[in-house]
């Protein structure tokens, strides 16, 4: 691999996504309404408590250089 290819490659992409604590249910995995409620299980987590982090989208720059290595055959 040149240098260009190594600058110009994004991240290693990672088979097992990157969790965060889910925000409906801050992590519990269950929604609590009342004191007297067992809570029900989180339907965005499913009762896991974490939901897989959002990708980040690639900025403007690296799609415009993504797309003049195209043109160019890199």
């Amino acid at each position: 691999m040149t240098y260009d290819e190594w600058k110009l490659s994004g991240p290693e992409e990672h088979p097992e996504p990157e969790m965060i604590e889910c925000n409906q249910c801050d992590g519990t995995g269950t929604h609590l309404r009342d004191e007297h409620d067992t809570g029900r299980r989180c339907h965005i987590c499913g009762g896991e408590g974490n939901v897989s982090k959002p990708r980040e989208e690639p900025d403007g720059d690296y799609l415009y250089e993504r797309e003049r290595d195209r043109r160019i055959g890199l």
